[in-house]
């Protein structure tokens, strides 16, 4: 298994696969959609095709071995961020016990033990006690739309494993975000009589100093046990046209970070009030943008997919424990849209995910495929 896996990612990092949303050059997952299509019906596997976005497919592979009373989905993304400044990022390299590649890690490592996975447990039906579903998905890396598309299908699913670099640590809870904009929004004049305008970037450092010096450290209460502390980070600021025109307008955006127990829209209608109301206290006008809000991942630690997962690790000699991590993933979408008991699984650290230099140990890739395989064979929801 760990050489099929290893041979099959080979070819999915040489399959550019950069989310359009990361500009000009990318070519999205259309290609590497009709490769994993194609080698998954020569493994005798059912593929479905889910439009998401033009010329963006999910792609839905199904096992069934007569168990619709339980049904276990593995699911990982097709896409990746830029190729950026990374050396042969489209050629699978080994060194040092690693492979390297766009994707490696993130997540096509994950992706290509979950396909050989499917593809071992074909070979062998009986040894299922539930049918798996494996959703290989479009545009995880901008806004999860693949996955929220998926989720309209009201599949029945017992049991969800997300596929990325968790360091081959069983992780049943992760962070959410809320993702805004803020526009101060002043007066144009001319740089010889500043007095006659409004300096937007003068009302934004009033802003950035509120969300620095009083937003952020009142979330210091606000933790959970596996995940950390919430957090909140300025990420951008734009701001004027030109050196001799007082700005009319300035934005930033900011990525407020929340833990299990809070829930996207009701931090951010507490952020929009204070922001609101410290804004109409100075005197500045403003307008808050939603970007993107997000759930954290917490599922409960008794779950029986998290018992087989625990179980199932023991068993074969890996990494046990529950544990947290404080970036994103699709699973909180399943656990917390659906409520649909998911782990985060899969070769790699997230501190090689979307770097200059991107790896996974190659021995993570074969232990994967063989947690995925067993972990599928011990689950009965």
């Amino acid at each position: 298994m760990k050489e099929r896996a290893l041979k099959l990612l080979e070819r999915l990092i040489a399959i550019q696969s950069v989310n359009p949303h990361y500009g000009e050059g990318a070519r999205g997952e259309m290609a590497i959609s009709r490769f994993i299509e194609t080698y998954c019906l020569d493994a005798g596997l059912k593929v479905t095709r889910q439009p998401v976005l033009e010329g963006r497919d999910n792609l839905i592979i199904e096992l069934r071995t007569g168990h619709p009373e339980s049904v276990l989905l593995f699911e990982a993304h097709m896409d990746t961020v830029s190729l950026g400044s990374m050396d042969r990022p489209l050629e699978a390299v080994y060194r040092d016990g690693r492979i390297y590649g766009r994707g490696a890690c993130d997540t096509k490592g994950s992706l290509a033990a979950m396909i050989v996975a499917m593809e071992t447990c074909a070979e062998a039906p009986d040894l299922l006690r539930s049918d798996l579903v494996l959703c290989a998905s479009v545009d995880e890396e901008h806004a999860f739309r693949g996955l929220l598309k998926f989720l309209e299908l009201d599949m029945p699913i017992s049991g969800a494993v997300v596929g990325e670099p968790t360091e081959m640590k069983i992780v049943v809870a992760h962070k959410g975000c809320v993702r805004f904009a803020v526009h101060a929004l002043g007066k144009a004049a001319h740089s010889s009589v500043p007095h006659e305008g409004e300096n937007a970037i003068v009302a934004m450092a009033e802003i950035v100093r509120y969300i620095t010096e009083r937003m952020s450290p009142g979330l210091a209460d606000i933790r959970d046990l596996l995940c950390g502390q919430a957090t909140v980070s300025i990420g951008t600021i734009a701001g004027g046209e030109q050196i001799n025109i007082v700005p009319e307008r300035c934005s930033i955006q900011v990525d407020r970070r929340i833990v299990p127990g809070e829930h996207p829209e009701d931090v951010m209608t507490r952020i929009e009030r204070e922001l609101y109301a410290f804004c109409a206290e100075k005197g500045i006008r403003i307008e808050v943008e939603r970007l993107l809000l997000d759930y954290a991942l917490a599922t409960p630690h008794d779950a029986t997919l998290v018992t087989a997962a625990l179980e199932t690790a023991d068993r074969i000699g890996l990494p046990g424990g529950i544990h947290g991590e404080t970036y994103g993933s699709d699973a909180s979408k399943l656990q917390g849209m659906k409520g649909i008991p998911s782990i985060v699984y899969g070769p790699g650290s997230i501190a090689q995910a979307h770097s200059k230099e991107e790896w996974a140990p190659i021995v993570d890739i074969g232990n994967a495929t063989r947690f995925y395989v067993e972990l599928a064979r011990a689950f009965r929801a």
